[in-house]
């Protein structure tokens, strides 16, 4: 079951933050030809979505929706059972068995944690595609590892921004 709770007004610093992290969201989403990317903050045992780009697939992932982790991959990829880059994830059992990989369907996942200055994480930038994407490398993880790195230094509390 999906609940809502506040989203990234709450944690973003600013307009300008705001419209930074999700112009992140868009722009490499668009880059790495996947169709839905989203930042996450982990409250409690949920995985709440601050950001989201979908465009088309609205109906499936909102802002200010959440999922118990235990049913989405964030979990998972944290604690080692599953890789942050899944080209297929048919290949991944744990991801098969999870409901979400049928739901929406999803066929490739790319994602990194999101960490708090002490290193604590924060939640998932995540990107993924209806479709396997045998194509993704380790430069694209290198690119959200980069990117996922600014939109800390955006979110309040998380990172000192460099002057």
């Amino acid at each position: 079951m999906t609940h809502h709770t506040p989203a990234l007004p709450i944690i973003a610093r600013s307009a300008e933050d705001r419209a930074a992290i999700q112009h992140a969201l868009d722009t490499i989403r668009e880059m790495l030809g996947m169709e839905v990317a989203y930042l996450s903050e982990f409250v409690e045992e949920r995985a709440v979505f601050r950001a989201v780009s979908a465009p088309g697939l609205e109906a499936l992932i909102q802002p200010s929706q959440a999922m118990d982790l235990r049913e989405v991959y964030c979990k998972h990829i944290i604690d080692g059972r599953l890789p942050q880059l899944m080209t297929n994830t048919s290949a991944h059992p744990i991801a098969v068995e999870l409901p979400i990989t049928q739901m929406i369907p999803i066929g490739s996942h790319l994602s990194m944690p999101v960490r708090r200055e002490d290193g604590s994480i924060f939640g998932m930038f995540c990107f993924l595609s209806r479709h396997p994407r045998p194509d993704l490398g380790a430069e694209d993880l290198a690119l959200v590892q980069a990117r996922s790195a600014d939109v800390a230094a955006r979110i309040d509390g998380l990172a000192t921004q460099a002057s």
